[in-house]
């Protein structure tokens, strides 16, 4: 008995994969300050505040406690601008500062002030004088600390089709989507100093395609 010959034919479904990452990110505590009068306290994005120091408001967040001169904090200038970091909650308190912190208003004749933001010391010598010099012992107690970032994750996804042209020779389209979602985000660490994320920036790459064409045969 004879079979009736069944001619195979090419899926022409439309095929769709892709592939995500989630990825944690980390941080090195600053160790150029030597007076740590407070805890790290880390807030993430609860905080959303505005950096106005370079006279331009550029949108960031406080995403940790660190360190704002106090001159700078909701501060405006003398023509009612803003020329600090704007928004700071009242409970902030630094996690680390300069040995000699900056005043949030001048003190007049403060000697200091030359040594303003700045780990000045005087240390004495067995003739009773005084020499100054900068707080370092190379000992930092944050030295090689570190904090968690915020989370990067990304997806992916390629979008493809395959079109016979006989039973041999047949194309492949393909359309790759890289960040498919478009999720730009923010970066994912802060400035360490400052506790700052500058979200002005994207933490993430935007959309792209990817157009590609297989000829097989």
């Amino acid at each position: 008995m004879a079979f009736p010959h069944r001619r195979h034919r090419r899926s022409h479904r439309r095929q769709l994969a892709g592939n995500g990452t989630v990825s944690s990110t980390w941080w090195a505590l600053p160790t150029g300050n030597w007076n740590l009068p407070n805890a790290v306290e880390i807030y993430g994005t609860k905080y959303p505040v505005q950096d106005c120091r370079s006279g331009v408001c550029r949108d960031a967040y406080l995403y940790y406690n660190g360190y704002i001169p106090a001159n700078r904090i909701n501060s405006v200038g003398a023509n009612g601008r803003p020329n600090g970091v704007m928004g700071v909650p009242s409970n902030y308190k630094p996690s680390h500062q300069p040995i000699i912190p900056m005043p949030a208003t001048p003190i007049p004749g403060d000697p200091n002030a030359p040594f303003y933001d700045s780990n000045t010391v005087w240390v004495p010598m067995r003739d009773g004088s005084l020499q100054r010099t900068t707080l370092n012992t190379n000992q930092h107690p944050w030295r090689n600390q570190w904090q968690s970032g915020l989370f990067s994750w990304g997806q992916n996804a390629s979008l493809f089709k395959v079109i016979p042209i006989n039973e041999r020779v047949y194309f492949r389209l393909n359309i790759d989507y890289f960040s498919v979602f478009n999720m730009p985000g923010i970066p994912k660490t802060p400035d360490p100093n400052t506790g700052l994320i500058d979200a002005s920036f994207s933490g993430n790459g935007s959309r792209a395609l990817q157009f590609g064409l297989r000829l097989t045969w």
